[in-house]
Parts: structure tokens; C-alpha cells; sequence
């Protein structure tokens, strides 16, 4: 298994001569569906990183068959020891039962060094396919965790960038 993801940010020319610079890495430029021209390059190679500034994203567990050319989600949570208990074993059992309809893979990560910010990424359909599951009754994180003042979440969506041929 791959030991780690490696994404950067920048604009479309920037990340555009890097994907044309390796396309061995078979790279993939995203769009984030509500933040017009903020750009994002996802390197699930697993080899080393050829962004000079990346962020990466070590990988505690997978599942599923990777479709990077769709819609992809980032769940960040911050995380104490005992509510990483309560999910990893709620990640876990989803891994085991199966995908929801519309996912194709999906990824437990940790930010690189920071066993405490867990991420999860969702490869998808569609973003319609990724709300009909997030709003399910499937809850990652107990209520009380979501309502205390010092839990931090953060959600990011992402579609592929239309590629514009050379004129």
C-alpha cells in the first residue's frame, strides 16, 4: 500500500506546466467546487513529492477502487485520543460493510506528523452521490464531540479542471 498523498495548490498555469512536466505521475488539476480559481493537484503516486511545496498526508487505511478523474472530498477533523478511538472504529466498520452508492474509494489519512488531524478522501460520482451519504444518518463523530467548542472540522470539495487544449 502507498504510504502517503501529496497535494499543492496554485494556479491553473503553475499546475498545468507541472502536470506537462511529469506526465508519468499522471496528475490531475482540481477546481474547488465553491471558491472560483482556487486550484489543487492531487499526486497519489505514493513516490516522492515533486512539489516544491507539498502538503502531504500520511495513509493509516484504504478501500475501494480509486476514480480520480471525479469528484473528490476532504473531511479534516481534529482529534483528541479518545474521539479518534470513536473514528476509526466508525471509519472502519464503513470500510468493511461496503461503499455507499457513488464512492468509489476512500482513504483514512492523518496530516503528515499530526496523528491528531484525521482526513478523510472520497473518491465519487458526483457531488450529488457524496450529500446523499453525507447527510444519511452515518455519523462519523458523536454529537457531543460536534457541539463542543474546541472541535475543529473542515470540509473541502473538488471537481477536475477542464484541461484547455493549445491553441
Amino acid at each position: 500500500m502507498k504510504q502517503q498523498i501529496a497535494i499543492t495548490f496554485g494556479n491553473e498555469q503553475i499546475l498545468s506546466t507541472i502536470r506537462d512536466k511529469y506526465p508519468d505521475r499522471h496528475l490531475v488539476i482540481y477546481q474547488a467546487l465553491n471558491q472560483q480559481g482556487k486550484m489543487m493537484m492531487l499526486d497519489y503516486s505514493g513516490k516522492e513529492s515533486i512539489f516544491k511545496s507539498p502538503v502531504y498526508y500520511d495513509i493509516l487505511g484504504h478501500t475501494g477502487t480509486d476514480k480520480w478523474e471525479g469528484f473528490i472530498s476532504f473531511s479534516t477533523l481534529d482529534l483528541n485520543f479518545d474521539q479518534q478511538k470513536v473514528f476509526d472504529a466508525r471509519l472502519n466498520k464503513l470500510m468493511s460493510d461496503g461503499l455507499p452508492i457513488g464512492m468509489h474509494s476512500i482513504y483514512s489519512l492523518n496530516y503528515h506528523k499530526d496523528i491528531n488531524q484525521r482526513v478523510i478522501l472520497g473518491t465519487w460520482d458526483s457531488y450529488s452521490n457524496f450529500e446523499i451519504w453525507k447527510n444519511s444518518s452515518h455519523e462519523f463523530i458523536p454529537k457531543e464531540y460536534r457541539d463542543s467548542p474546541s472541535f475543529y472540522s473542515h470540509e473541502a470539495y473538488y471537481t477536475p479542471a477542464e484541461k484547455k487544449e493549445a491553441e
